[in-house]
This record gives structure tokens, C-alpha cells and sequence, in this order.
């Protein structure tokens, strides 16, 4: 699969964490016109795993021992319980 390519934006921390996102939060971008938009997902319902567990944004998740709420549970294999 090619990748596509990329381009980098300097966005200073201080509007993230003014946004309520934070260096470990799961971030998604969408473009609208003239627009491009950067939040948190509310749900991690649609995420498409692609098997790659070393570079999951998911598996970057410290576990808090919430699992109901933990977008991980369906693949869950407990090592965060033993952490």
C-alpha cells in the first residue's frame, strides 16, 4: 500500500491543551472547505484496525482499569491489568 503523502504544521501546544487535548489523546483530522479540523474522537466505533498493534494509536492508551469505557476492550488481551 503507498503511502500518501504528508505536509507538517507547526500548531503550538498551547492551543491543544487550551482545546482540551493533550500529548497522549487520540486525535483525528477531517478538511472541510478552507478548513482543516483536528479533535478527539467521540467514539473509536468506526476505527479500522489494521493489525499493526506497534503503531496503534489505541495501543498507546495507558490502561486505567475502565474497561467499559476503554476503546481497546474488544481486543483487549489483559496485559494492562498486570501493568
Amino acid at each position: 500500500m503507498a503511502s500518501e503523502p504528508f505536509i507538517l504544521v507547526s500548531v503550538p501546544l498551547e492551543m491543544f491543551l487550551e482545546a482540551g487535548i493533550n500529548t497522549e489523546s487520540i486525535i483525528q483530522v477531517s478538511a472541510r472547505e478552507g478548513k482543516i479540523i483536528i479533535d478527539t474522537p467521540d467514539t473509536t466505533d468506526d476505527y479500522v484496525c489494521d493489525r499493526d498493534c506497534e503503531n496503534c494509536p489505541l495501543n498507546a492508551v495507558p490502561c486505567e482499569f475502565n474497561c467499559e469505557s476503554c476503546p481497546c476492550e474488544a481486543n483487549c488481551d489483559g496485559r494492562g491489568l498486570d501493568e
